[in-house]
């Protein structure tokens, strides 16, 4: 028993970790071509902090590629096991499906309660620091964030746009200063500007705009600038306070994904993610947003062990060693149980209980899962 037990940890194991290594792949790829490279590219981050932000990406995706990978292994293995006859020959000589099974739901169990660990606690850290990279990295160099050609909101109380970007200078530039509703106060005109997050030894730092052929164009004149008003002039600079800065000035807030879960159930218990006036229904509406969560985590990281469940005796069914095969019935699997999983998530109303609604694809793949179980074991 002990050979057999090897023997069908090690087929499925293998196949597991390749198949795992391939989407992580996919997922971290898309992932930095997303995030990654645009930072590099505009000068928000160097060679190493790239990497950083790639080895960040790591635990909070490999939730995501493990129950993928383990069910992709699961049919590639024993797929190939069945086609082979090996599976035949174990049931001729008395070793049940479910003995047989046993190697690969114990390294299925194994893996779901790392895959808890990863989405409750290390996976939530790691995008948090990821973010908070990105973040500091905007701070210190502002005009990183400015998309040429397109109206850029990022700046709290303005409105920036720029024909083009040459490095750190901005050309043809536009600027619209905004009032508290986001009614346009006053908007200037430059040929050129540049901006740099201004250090200040006796307080708070400031967003400093340096203009050349700077013309007003409505309002009277900015709150602080040099010189103090101007209709036109060659040179000048304008100073906005610290809070105009993305997340500068102000608590850091983190979403949800961000949020281990001792801070979900603190914020969910303590309702700290609402102001001070807000309703029982909006505190209620909140704390289950916090509670689906959570809930979701645990859901996704079960789902190791349940798609695991599923592959087994569907592998037998099936019976196909093709690896193309396997990949693609897996691929349809897991989308169909991620469909009904967003589709769960889809209820926000309190009084429907969408924190247990959240469970029912992993009782759907593991009660089909059981189905088939017993259907097979008869043979």
């Amino acid at each position: 028993m002990r050979l057999l037990d090897r023997h069908v940890l090690r087929e499925t194991a293998l196949s597991a970790l390749l198949a795992t290594l391939a989407f992580m792949f996919v997922l971290v790829a898309a992932n930095v071509m997303k995030e990654v490279l645009g930072a590099l590219s505009f000068g928000r981050i160097d060679a190493w902090q790239a990497l950083e932000l790639m080895l960040l990406l790591v635990p909070s995706l490999l939730p995501y590629a493990l129950p993928m990978g383990l069910l992709t292994g699961v049919l590639m293995a024993l797929g190939r096991m069945g086609s082979e006859g090996e599976i035949t020959v174990m049931k001729a000589v008395g070793v049940s499906l479910a003995r047989m099974a046993l190697p690969v739901w114990l390294l299925a169990a194994s893996l779901s309660g790392l895959c808890i660990w990863l989405q409750l606690e290390v996976g939530p850290a790691a995008e948090d620091a990821f973010q908070q990279v990105l973040v500091g990295s905007a701070r210190q160099t502002p005009a990183s964030l400015i998309t040429p050609g397109k109206l850029n909101r990022q700046f709290k109380g303005l409105l920036l746009r720029t024909g083009s970007k040459e490095g750190e200078t901005l050309r043809d530039f536009r600027l619209w200063q905004l009032d508290e509703r986001g009614r346009i106060m006053q908007s200037l005109k430059a040929r050129e500007a540049r901006l740099t997050r201004e250090p200040n030894l006796h307080g708070p730092a400031a967003l400093r705009v340096d203009l050349v052929d700077a013309e007003l164009i409505a309002g009277n004149s900015f709150t602080i600038t040099a010189p103090e008003s101007f209709s036109r002039a060659h040179d000048a600079v304008l100073r906005f306070p610290v809070e105009t800065l993305p997340n500068e000035g102000g608590a850091y807030q983190k979403r949800l994904r961000m949020m281990t879960a001792g801070e979900l159930w603190a914020a969910a218990e303590t309702g700290s993610r609402l102001p001070p006036g807000a309703s029982a229904a909006e505190r209620e509406k909140d704390r289950t947003q916090l509670i689906v969560q959570f809930m979701f985590r645990l859901t996704s990281a079960v789902s190791v062990f349940t798609l695991a469940f599923l592959a087994v005796p569907l592998s037998i069914v099936v019976g196909r060693s093709e690896t193309q095969f396997n990949v693609v019935m897996a691929l349809g699997i897991a989308l169909g149980y991620y469909v009904l999983t967003s589709m769960a998530s889809w209820v926000t109303l309190p009084a429907a209980h969408p924190e247990i609604l959240i469970w029912i694809p992993n009782v759907i793949v593991f009660g089909v899962g059981l189905g088939l179980f017993r259907r097979v074991s008869r043979y």
